[in-house]
């Protein structure tokens, strides 16, 4: 698909890899199947240093006409009072999870539309105050790409979006939200009750999904996500 040259700029964050939980030279890391949803849906990417300073992030800030907070490892909850990680948790270094926080504030103060997608919607609901599940006791499945459904919650951006029949996901992860917190909404939960969509309905485009849309471009639901996302971010553009 050809860019426009007047296509919105997405900033995508990353992740940042170092010991003592992977060997070799401290790095970054990126799936490009986000970025290829980017540009199928009409965006340009580019990349935000994980490890980004607040004069960094800012710098970028200014460029971009969305962000899009990708997958990654864990939170680590000590870093804002909370208790210490699960034996089962990997947590991500402190640079990163405290460059995707504030990601979250910078684009709240911005009203940037911001795309969250697993790790990413967590950041969005730790932000506020929601509560975290450290590890799914069904964490086996869900780690392996399980397959399951969900249902937009009715009056939601989510809905709007992808309708409110059942839809098909697949997730990745082992820990969760718990709960939500104001202003954030629970957009969808799957069949077990587990939160998997959050948004905030006082700005344009503030949406999270547990699950990787990513991994299923062909999917009509990831489609419509990523193309209202863009939607979002060329309106966001055109009223700069």
């Amino acid at each position: 698909m050809s860019i426009n040259s007047d296509a919105p700029i997405i900033g995508l964050t990353q992740e940042l890899l170092d010991a003592p939980w992977y060997q070799g030279p401290r790095r970054y890391q990126l799936f490009t199947a986000y970025t290829e949803c980017i540009r199928t849906a009409g965006g340009i990417p580019i990349i935000i240093p994980a490890d980004s300073s607040r004069k960094e992030l800012d710098a970028l800030l200014n460029k971009v006409d969305g962000v899009l907070m990708t997958g990654g490892d864990d939170a680590d909850l000590r870093l804002l009072g909370g208790p210490a990680p699960d034996q089962s948790c990997k947590p991500m270094p402190p640079e990163q999870q405290n460059m995707n926080m504030m990601v979250v504030e910078r684009g709240i103060q911005r009203q940037l539309p911001c795309l969250g997608i697993c790790l990413g919607m967590q950041m969005m609901g730790i932000f506020h105050g929601a509560g975290f599940i450290q590890n799914l006791d069904n964490a086996e499945q869900h780690i392996k790409g399980i397959v399951h459904t969900i249902h937009a919650q009715a009056n939601t951006l989510l809905a709007d979006i992808i309708g409110q029949n059942e839809v098909d996901i697949q997730s990745f992860h082992h820990q969760a939200l718990a709960t939500s917190s104001e202003p954030l909404v629970i957009a969808a939960k799957d069949e077990y009750g587990l939160i998997e969509a959050i948004e905030n309905p006082q700005l344009d485009f503030f949406l999270g999904l547990q699950w990787h849309p990513e991994k299923t471009p062909d999917s009509t639901a990831t489609k419509a996500i990523f193309s209202r996302f863009i939607e979002a971010a060329r309106d966001y553009r055109n009223s700069a």
